[in-house]
């Protein structure tokens, strides 16, 4: 209800300010104003007394103010204490003050009114005896703030003085919301408006021109074109949320944009630290309710009644932090959940999570509300957490879905319930942290031992097994999941082969051209995965292109896919379509980004960093190699991490930075590392440090692990590492001429043309070992090799080695290709 509807003046805060000065002046000259000030919370009404009683006592007025507090509403005289304190008024408040005596008369008769006592009237007719004195000699202010909590004493002065002010040089200011309901205050209130010298100023927001007019004031100068008009729109036009806005922009950047930050949330903490509890908390279950926050919702969860909640409701929304009952800004909901202590916003949460369960709200919104609390949940959240989980999943929402099952365990008593919120972990976490999927994968490592886990739990185990190394439990699961009466697809059965292959390297019973498959498309998928599997044998041809390309453009990124994505890009590399590997690499590891899959993105990442460095750019891929290292933490990386150290090794290799190739070597690696693919060039990395550093013992020794590692795996498979031409090498370096000559020859005769890589590096150690004359013509060989595979790494390597042949070697003509040239000759 607004007071006074028949008689007031609508006012911003400006022309309010101006309007108190204007009836200031006219009350020192005689003509005593009351002026009743209503409006929002944080409208200004207190800064508008303020403002006037230093500017009257600046004019030589006397100015006594007061605030009415609930605490002291049933205090006698507790407002003509404050309007006392410190003023020399010569009148002390007796401490008896008893009731009117039976014959006393009263001219304002307070019968009927509930909630007042009758008390004596003597002491605010002395009072405002004293009060009349004081305005016979000079201008009297008086200022009372929230009056709605006056004691019953005080507000008998005020009736008393607005009967006798008209021809003083007093001036009354009183001030209470405008959002309050109707109440015995507000009824012997409108008792005002029939006085002649009385004066209803109701506030109103500021316009966006007034918030203009504040920014040019705080800037020296013209704001954006459209700040005002934002600012207004998120402060409402209230002068407090406004001016902390008008704060924040100051202290940020100043861009153009509203920056909303410790000014706007301490205002808002202000706004709602009011003496009637209730506006906190309907502020705050709205901003919790969300679209749910109607009156009826509100008042539900807060247990106010439900006229109030929406008296309270159009407070908010009159004072700007809300717009038609609801909170418009994240900023603002932040603010306004941050006021409440973290006990109370928790439970606030957790009733909200079960109201809107009952009100069939979707798990998502209930789930998000469980959450915030963090509270153990009761069993009937169990399975909303569950089902929000995976809908978060399917929109690559890792975190949310985490903690909706994390929480969900703490929760959980069934065994079973237990061990398939475990595994939905190990699937989630491993996207973000795979070192923390140890904590759930145990208990799935002994259900698959057992034979009691499920697919989806199967799935999970594996993809943890690979990540780690452990081979062990990837076979068993995978017996385990062939086992199951459902079947797995065929597209995920050619994955999961590939993906052990891309760690654990080539299997000698791979089917080459499978077609007996119980299901319809088994046998073009299993074909795909082999012609893919081909790279380890004979490097990258026509056959490996075709079934790369068919995987890139038919698997999606997934958890499953990834390292058949990874092999198919490996695939065109090592075909000298390394310009189309990165552009896959590139498109992939955006959509990892995307997706919020920083497992994903690392390992992406750390491939084309050996994309980049098989091309020469070698800074480059050092630089993407550390970066990737940095994203995922070398604690989450398991076996994977081989990739990126390789490409930093070689790289430092490369540029001759042998101590920083040293602090590689020194970083700690999973012992399973080193019996996967990665691992095995990791060792070969190692070997051609030793080699790089004079130490041709030490390599021969990494070089013969990468030996036993290919035999141990597949002995046709010589296209994983040339470890004949890196033994023929470590040879030449021993003076061992005829042992090199023989193992380069062996790796020439495996790789002959299937396998440019392996013949490039053959025909480089040859040249090496023969005379002088026959040098330049194998070493132009080793380059055409090299150019056509694209990379440049080993391009150039040949180059400097052939720049340091003998001068008198002969350089057949023809012997490359006419582009290219040594160093020497450009």
């Amino acid at each position: 209800m607004r007071l006074f509807d028949g008689r007031r003046r609508l006012l911003e805060p400006d022309s309010a300010s101006h309007f108190l000065e204007k009836s200031f002046e006219s009350s020192a000259a005689g003509a005593g104003r009351l002026v009743f000030i209503s409006g929002g919370v944080g409208s200004g009404k207190t800064t508008l007394q303020s403002e006037l009683l230093h500017n009257a006592a600046g004019a030589g007025a006397l100015t006594l103010s007061a605030t009415a507090a609930p605490d002291e509403q049933q205090i006698n005289a507790a407002v003509l204490d404050q309007l006392l304190a410190n003023s020399p008024l010569p009148i002390d408040i007796p401490d008896d003050h008893g009731t009117v005596p039976p014959d006393s008369g009263d001219e304002n008769d307070w019968s009927g009114v509930p909630g007042h006592r009758q008390t004596d009237t003597r002491i605010p007719r002395r009072f405002c005896d004293a009060l009349l004195g004081i305005a016979r000699t000079r201008p009297l202010v008086i200022a009372i703030d929230d009056l709605h909590y006056a004691d019953d004493l005080s507000l008998k002065l005020i009736l008393q003085l607005q009967l006798r002010i008209r021809f003083t040089r007093m001036m009354v200011i009183l001030s209470q919301p405008d959002w309050l309901p109707q109440t015995a205050h507000m009824r012997l209130s409108a008792r005002f408006a029939r006085q002649p010298h009385f004066h209803f100023v109701q506030l109103q927001p500021m316009s966006k021109r007034a918030v203009g007019s504040m920014l040019r004031e705080s800037l020296n100068g013209a704001p954006g074109p459209d700040l005002p008009a934002q600012l207004h729109a998120l402060g409402g036009g209230n002068p407090l949320l406004t001016t902390a806005l008008v704060d924040d922009y100051l202290a940020g950047d100043r861009d153009g944009r509203p920056a909303v930050g410790p000014a706007y949330a301490g205002a808002v903490h202000a706004f709602l630290d009011r003496p009637d509890i209730r506006l906190l908390e309907t502020a705050s279950a709205v901003a919790i309710l969300g679209d749910y926050g109607g009156t009826e919702m509100v008042a539900k969860l807060t247990g106010i009644d439900p006229d109030a909640v929406s008296g309270m409701m159009d407070a908010l929304d009159l004072a700007g932090l809300l717009v038609k009952g609801q909170v418009q800004h994240p900023s603002t909901r932040a603010a306004i959940l941050g006021s409440l202590a973290p006990g109370a916003r928790s439970a606030l949460h957790s009733k909200a999570a079960e109201l809107k369960y009952w009100n069939a709200a979707t798990p998502n919104e209930v789930s998000s509300h469980l959450v915030a609390a963090g509270e153990t949940p009761e069993a009937w959240a169990i399975p909303v957490l569950r089902h929000a989980a995976g809908q978060a999943m399917l929109s690559d929402d890792v975190q949310f879905a985490t903690q909706c099952l994390e929480l969900a365990l703490t929760g959980s008593q069934d065994e079973d319930e237990r061990r398939a919120i475990r595994q939905s972990l190990v699937h989630n976490t491993w996207r973000v942290n795979p070192s923390a999927v140890s904590a759930y994968a145990s208990s799935l490592r002994e259900a698959a031992y057992a034979g009691t886990l499920d697919g989806p739990g199967c799935f999970a185990l594996m993809r943890h097994a690979l990540w780690h190394g452990d081979r062990q439990t990837f076979v068993r699961t995978q017996q385990v999941l062939s086992t199951l009466p459902t079947s797995v697809d065929p597209q995920t059965e050619a994955e999961l082969h590939l993906a052990y292959q891309w760690h654990f390297g080539p299997v000698a019973d791979t089917k080459e051209h499978a077609d007996s498959g119980s299901h319809p498309g088994s046998a073009l998928w299993d074909r795909t995965a082999a012609g893919l599997m081909q790279i380890w044998r004979g490097g990258g041809n026509e056959t490996t292109d075709a079934s790369a390309e068919r995987i890139l453009q038919n698997c999606r990124l997934s958890d499953t896919s990834l390292e058949a994505l990874a092999m198919a890009i490996t695939a065109l590399a090592r075909s000298g379509r390394s310009d189309r590997a990165e552009r896959w690499c590139k498109r992939l590891i955006q959509e990892a980004d995307q997706r919020s899959a920083v497992t994903w993105q690392a390992m992406l990442e750390g491939l084309r960093a050996s994309i980049l460095l098989q091309r020469g750019e070698v800074a480059v891929a050092a630089e993407r190699a550390r970066a990737c290292l940095d994203m995922l933490g070398e604690h989450n990386w398991g076996v994977s991490i081989a990739q990126p150290l390789t490409v930093l090794l070689l790289a430092d290799i490369a540029r001759g930075s042998y101590d920083d190739a040293a602090k590689v070597l020194r970083r700690p690696v999973p012992d399973a590392m080193l019996e996967t693919v990665g691992g095995l060039t990791y060792l070969r990395a190692c070997g051609h440090f030793y080699l790089a550093t004079k130490r041709p013992l030490a390599a021969v020794s990494e070089f013969q692990k990468c030996q036993q590692l290919v035999r141990d795996w597949d002995a046709t498979a010589a296209s994983l590492v040339p470890w004949r031409s890196d033994l023929a090498e470590a040879n030449l370096h021993l003076g061992n001429t005829a042992m090199a000559r023989d193992l380069a020859r062996q790796q020439l005769d495996l790789s002959a043309e299937k396998d440019p890589y392996g013949s490039g590096l053959a025909l480089r150690v040859l040249a090496q070992a023969s005379p002088p004359g026959e040098r330049s013509a194998l070493f132009a060989r080793a380059a055409e090799f090299f150019q056509a595979l694209g990379d440049q790494l080993e391009l150039d390597r040949t180059v400097r080695m052939a720049n340091k042949a003998p001068r008198n070697a002969h350089r057949p003509r023809g012997s490359r290709p006419g582009d290219q040239r040594w160093p020497a000759e450009r």
